[in-house]
């Protein structure tokens, strides 16, 4: 066989060992979001909000114009940014700010507006940040710790935990004010 011809075999054999390795190791590409279809994406789960906000016999009629102000003004935040704050990362804040009172939350508003954004596929879903800081045995951020010291207590006597949970959740308090405050 000529030695050109060999050549060609094992650049077509690595090529295609390459291709085959690559494709079990790295990610499949993921189409990223520009500002626009993220902040159109929060949008929409605002509207869904607004409208659960105004059907609900479970918030006070007194405190449904605040909600709908924070409301109205996460979407004027969203697609009439200043331009430094036209960035993806800005509008994790405003999603932060939003979908915080619907992860936190309880009873049939949240259900609905869960159930409403799964069915017209707004890509948003619901997180359990006590969940993911017991099974990753830390808290990552000052989010997370904020929530835990915020919910532990509660989440203890509603029974969404048990004491020993409530044991490492405190403990993983304590390793991450000893990582912020290290004297």
């Amino acid at each position: 066989m000529p030695h050109s011809t060999l050549i060609a075999d094992e650049a077509i054999r690595y090529a295609f060992l390459k291709n085959t390795i690559e494709s079990f190791i790295l990610p499949m590409p993921v189409k990223r979001q520009t500002y626009q279809q993220r902040a159109e994406m929060l949008v929409e789960a605002v509207k869904i909000g607004i409208d659960i906000l105004n059907r609900s016999v479970l918030i006070p009629e007194e405190d449904k114009p605040t909600y709908q102000k924070f409301f109205e003004g996460i979407i004027h935040m969203a697609l009439h940014p200043e331009p430094p704050f036209r960035r993806v990362a800005s509008l994790r804040y405003l999603e932060e700010a939003f979908l915080t009172s619907w992860n936190e939350g309880e009873g049939e508003d949240v259900k609905q507006f869960w159930l409403l954004l799964a069915e017209k596929k707004i890509g948003y879903t619901r997180k359990d940040p006590i969940a993911a800081v017991l099974k990753r045995k830390r808290i990552k951020d000052i989010h997370e710790y904020d929530f835990v010291v915020d919910n532990i207590v509660v989440a203890e006597q509603l029974g969404k935990i048990t004491g020993e949970e409530a044991a490492l959740l405190s403990n993983y308090l304590v390793v991450y004010e000893n990582k912020q405050n290290p004297d």
